[in-house]
């Protein structure tokens, strides 16, 4: 595969300690990440068509929407214990599991659309998009998907913060005032500075979710920063969280913006 010189190759590199800690945490993940709208699907479905690839499929979150919708999909997904649960998960649905990377994966075929969710930065910022515009058909769609986490009560973000401040991941940073907005312009931008596809069209579904003390925590571990992050930090963080939420009732309300980033491969 040629790489296209329009692309900028001086942005993020991908950390592979984070990229497969996802692996170790396969059940978890599955048991606590949330999926997405109904909505998002619907649209996707309707806006992109039915042949799909997915880039990172995990355990199945977006690809049992779409193939219950009717899509034919190949899931890649690289992790061994990810894709066993990706497996029973699709059980009896259209759907190839190819156990790879995007990065190493050979184009043999293509495709109406290529989805990504919650995974298109794991990929090497080199082959990205380069390559998903590859494998696309003529007037083929990209489907970026993404669950981000919305604005906290201000209160609570106070608190929380406190304990990152102390505790988190040494790269962690107070989240923007305007967390969405801040998503959008991201990778609306990245997509762009691709030269590979046309205008984004980006739609978002907002929602929220309870969770008890015991199932935020869990949530927590399916993050890379968190999971990768040393016991003797991890562990006062968690209980500093915990104290925050029980002091709450033992019951957090996280509003969530699901976006849809949906854009047109270039001729």
């Amino acid at each position: 595969m040629e790489l296209d010189p329009r692309y900028d190759r001086a942005v993020e590199q991908v950390d592979e300690a984070r990229r497969v800690s996802f692996d170790a945490r396969a059940e978890l993940y599955d048991a606590a990440r949330p999926s997405y709208p109904a909505a998002l699907a619907d649209h996707v479905m309707a806006r992109c068509g039915r042949r799909m690839l997915e880039i990172g499929a995990g355990t199945g979150k977006a690809t049992t929407l779409f193939a219950r919708r009717g899509a034919s999909i190949v899931a890649i997904e690289p992790g061994a214990s990810l894709a066993a649960v990706l497996r029973r998960n699709v059980a009896g649905l259209d759907v190839t599991i190819e156990q790879t990377t995007f990065e190493a994966w050979p184009i043999t075929r293509s495709f109406e659309v290529v989805v990504s969710a919650q995974a298109i930065h794991w990929i090497d910022p080199a082959v990205r998009y380069v390559k998903a515009a590859a494998v696309l058909a003529p007037r083929g769609m990209l489907a970026v998907i993404r669950n981000e986490q919305a604005a906290l009560e201000p209160a609570l973000r106070v608190e929380l913060d406190a304990a990152y401040a102390r505790w988190g991941p040494e790269e962690s940073e107070p989240p923007p005032d305007d967390p969405i907005g801040a998503a959008r312009e991201e990778l609306v931008g990245e997509i762009d500075a691709s030269g590979l596809f046309g205008p984004v069209d980006v739609r978002m579904y907002p929602w929220t979710q309870a969770y008890s003390t015991a199932r935020y925590l869990d949530l927590l571990d399916t993050y890379s920063d968190h999971a990768t992050l040393a016991d003797e930090l991890r562990t006062p963080l968690y209980d500093a969280i915990a104290k925050v939420i029980e002091r709450r009732g033992g019951v957090v309300e996280i509003p969530y913006v699901s976006m849809a980033f949906v854009a047109q491969r270039t001729p």
